[in-house]
């Protein structure tokens, strides 16, 4: 498995917010692949997601409009984040604990193609990112999920992907949606 780099987090949140630029008005409400979350909800997440992320990256917290600003915007200031030198060797707080930086930026990648993903399948897009970006990123979470106990997962169960079928689509299967 290769390392995932902070180019790759650019490239995938780039894809990301187009994306999300593509849902129509009549879309926000629609349900995902994600049972809990309606696109909005989706949304909402990957933005607290970004702010999230980034404030465990700087030295201050974020601020109250910053967590009203679009995926762009936080976006931005993640990968601003992750680019300070010595970000990918430090130890930094994520939902379940402590892990280092180069993993939080594997975390924070996969999520977004899966959440990426989820959006393309609730709005008719294409989801499209790089092939390189997700092979890595699958090889990443096989190896992340066998090291997690069953009921620490924060996933549901994996579910077999179709024979042939591309790797965004085993990336999804593997944290349990039905691609």
């Amino acid at each position: 498995m290769s390392a995932a780099t902070v180019d790759q987090l650019a490239e995938t949140a780039e894809h990301v917010g187009w994306l999300i630029n593509g849902i129509k008005p009549d879309q926000w409400g629609d349900p995902t692949p994600c049972p809990e979350w309606d696109v909005h909800a989706l949304v909402r997440h990957l933005v607290l997601g970004n702010v999230m992320d980034a404030s465990g990256l700087l030295t201050r917290p974020p601020k109250h409009r910053e967590l009203l600003a679009g995926f762009d915007e936080t976006a931005a200031a993640l990968i601003a984040a992750f680019r300070q030198p010595g970000v990918l060797d430090r130890i930094l707080e994520v939902p379940f604990g402590r892990v280092d930086g180069l993993m939080a930026l594997h975390l924070r990648l996969t999520e977004l193609l899966v959440h990426g993903w989820d959006i393309a399948r609730a709005t008719g897009q294409q989801a499209g990112f790089p092939d390189e970006i997700v092979v890595q990123e699958l090889g990443f979470t096989a190896k992340a999920l066998a090291a997690m106990p069953v009921p620490r997962r924060p996933f549901a169960p994996p579910i077999a992907a179709q024979a042939g079928a591309p790797a965004l689509d085993h990336l999804v299967s593997s944290l349990g949606r039905v691609a």
